[in-house]
């Protein structure tokens, strides 16, 4: 996965970004969608296997683990390959699991299609990031990085609903049979577009043992950010829907719109992130995206617990969307600056990421749990708050440090 190097941009960038960034996100688009739909499709699941909810809902569990433990283990194992024919053959697999996936007969069937998938994913969405950051110069990796995890974002937005529909015309089956030809089309569509001359990576990377990637400085700080933030909004996310309900009397229908809105809100900071990344810097707008997070988070829960309902309402819905502007928009800083601090292994450093805000993802879903069952639901946003402030904190001590050490050990990619 590493022949080809983030060290240096092309030597003739294009003013212009590449189409190849395109079927990359479309490649992001139908594996976000995939993983996310399936939520919103347990019942249904669990009617046709014939097994319980609680059972069925292990489904989401299993692909956050496969991806959260298996990226960084596959990011090595593939280390020697080639970022194009990986990026091919691990999208090519996820089509044809998805396939597999739609005639599964049983759980345990469904439940290894999941598995498998969370794997080849944590394969693809590293390498896809590491590779749209190299077709490119220093100057347009945010906006390049905002493109290929705007596919994600998209997926929330627009994939998830859709798929909900598909399924509910045509059934679950119908969905995955979908997302499995979204998939081919985005392989095809990599095969004759993604360019075949990116730079190679040093002799020197190549001998470099994957994993020791954490050692360098910076690195492990940055990572444990990444799952603070994680922590703090999937401390609120994961129960979005009982809290406008318990909160505001929110019915199907209303919290359906407010999670439209966040997909919409998502999707605009991703892009406007990517771009401020470019023009103001990672370090400043990681920064100031977690700021606003503390802010937006605190917020939700001062509004559900201190305004009457005529005036929560607007709050909580604005401050929901303004949790996915905020939220999304840190993404692409956040993978900058990691690029940046290793900059001949950043699948290998992407990878630990997505371990991170996986692994962020479990933490805040257990979080936001034991929250309600201490203080109620109208209580979580207080601990998303605490969480994405631990980690502006250590953002802010890591860029103390940084601005204390010797300028020779500056990085040439700085943001």
């Amino acid at each position: 996965m590493n022949t080809e190097s983030l060290a240096a941009p092309p030597a003739q960038p294009a003013a212009r970004l590449p189409i190849g960034l395109a079927w990359l996100a479309l490649g992001a688009f139908a594996i976000g969608t995939e993983s996310f739909m399936v939520a919103g499709l347990l019942p249904v699941l669990a009617a046709d296997l014939q097994v319980s909810a609680a059972r069925a809902g292990q489904l989401v569990l299993l692909f956050a683990l496969s991806y959260a433990i298996g990226s960084p283990v596959m990011a090595a194992l593939f280390a020697r390959f080639g970022r194009r024919p990986l990026l091919i053959a691990s999208l090519a697999a996820f089509s044809g699991i998805t396939l597999a996936a739609s005639m599964a007969h049983g759980f345990a069937q469904l439940a290894l299609a999941r598995i498998a998938l969370g794997l080849v994913a944590g394969v693809f969405l590293p390498t896809a990031s590491a590779v749209a950051a190299s077709m490119v110069s220093p100057a347009l990796r945010g906006r390049a990085l905002a493109i290929v995890t705007g596919g994600g974002t998209v997926a929330v937005a627009l994939g998830v609903p859709l798929g909900a529909w598909i399924a509910g015309w045509g059934g679950w089956r119908s969905a995955y049979l979908v997302i499995a030809g979204v998939a081919a089309l985005a392989t095809w569509g990599l095969a004759v577009g993604l360019p075949r001359g990116l730079a190679a990576a040093p002799a020197a990377a190549a001998r470099t043992p994957s994993f020791s990637v954490a050692r360098e400085p910076g690195v492990l700080p940055a990572l444990l950010t990444t799952m603070l933030w994680a922590t703090g909004g999937f401390s609120f996310y994961t129960y979005v829907a009982l809290f406008l309900s318990g909160t505001l009397g929110f019915g199907a229908e209303g919290v359906g719109a407010v999670f439209f809105a966040i997909g919409i809100a998502a999707a605009v900071g991703t892009a406007v992130g990517g771009w401020a990344t470019d023009r103001f810097g990672a370090d400043r707008m990681a920064q100031g995206f977690a700021l606003m997070l503390v802010v937006i988070l605190g917020g939700l829960s001062l509004s559900a617990q201190m305004l009457p309902r005529d005036l929560a309402l607007p709050m909580v819905v604005g401050l929901s969307a303004l949790w996915g502007f905020a939220g999304w928009g840190f993404g692409p800083a956040q993978a900058v600056r990691l690029i940046r601090l290793a900059p001949d292994r950043a699948p290998m450093t992407l990878s630990l990421n997505a371990s991170a805000v996986y692994l962020g993802i479990a933490a805040g879903s257990a979080l936001g749990g034991t929250v309600i069952d201490l203080f109620g639901v109208s209580a979580v946003g207080w601990a998303g708050a605490a969480s994405q402030l631990v980690g502006l904190g250590l953002m802010l001590r890591t860029a103390h440090r940084s601005r204390g050490a010797p300028s020779s050990q500056t990085s040439p990619l700085a943001a």
